[in-house]
């Protein structure tokens, strides 16, 4: 018994001290993060309503959500026009929603990342994409699927008449007719939940490469001087 108390002691410890060891290499991966995005000196505040100009560099399609990435445009300097906070070439990364309704024509999305050519890294909070006259969401390229809709509806309807065509009136009916009535009777019911189903496709909405997007800032956003970042070697 006393050569099973060991035994024992180590099974019950084994779970703890892998939890243990887990939760300590989460904790050093955060340090890790956070580590990245060390800078020394005073902070810069880049106010809300701040508008940065950027590009897009991957194709959108609203079918599903995805990831967007956009390139800074232009250098975004301090309110002195003293310092820079984010060169150009910097990368927005962020998020689109995808088509949940009938006749939208613009795509939302929204930045959560902002990366720096040098590995520093920030988070947004989720700040809004802009097209270039303001609106809210982007728009490039926007199907409808009209030809399908309206193809679906004229196939419909030549069934339809094909089915009813040289039934003759109720009482002089035969059974030949009572059979295509019955068939033009299922046919039409089908046909309206086939149509029903064709006239409820969402939209397709692609934003393609090199589109211009203004990300808002929200929320005021602080940021040291690009010059005083401090980066590890291996980045």
């Amino acid at each position: 018994m006393k050569s099973l108390q060991p035994q024992v002691q180590a099974q019950i410890l084994a779970p703890s001290l892998a939890q243990h060891r887990d939760s300590a290499a989460v904790s050093d991966r955060k340090e890790e993060t956070k580590s990245l995005a060390a800078a020394t000196g005073k902070t810069y505040v880049l106010f809300e309503g701040t508008v940065l100009e950027t590009v897009l560099i991957n194709r959108l399609d609203g079918q599903m959500a995805g990831p967007i990435e956009c390139l800074l445009s232009n250098d975004v300097y301090s309110h002195d026009r003293q310092h820079l906070l984010i060169p150009a070439g910097s990368k927005l990364l962020g998020e689109t929603r995808k088509v949940e309704s009938l006749g939208q024509s613009r795509l939302a999305v929204s930045f959560h990342r902002l990366l720096m050519p040098d590995g520093y890294s920030v988070s947004l909070d989720h700040f809004q994409g802009l097209n270039q006259i303001g609106d809210a969401g982007l728009r490039d390229q926007v199907n409808n699927h009209y030809l399908r809709i309206f193809g679906a509806s004229l196939a419909i309807g030549a069934i339809g008449a094909v089915a009813e065509g040289g039934t003759s009136g109720t009482l002089t009916a035969s059974g030949g007719d009572l059979m295509r009535q019955g068939f033009a009777q299922s046919t039409a019911q089908s046909s309206a939940q086939i149509l029903d189903r064709f006239l409820n496709v969402l939209p397709t909405i692609t934003i393609r490469e090199g589109h211009r997007i203004k990300v808002y800032l929200s929320g005021d956003l602080a940021l040291p001087d690009y010059a005083n970042h401090t980066m590890p070697s291996n980045l």
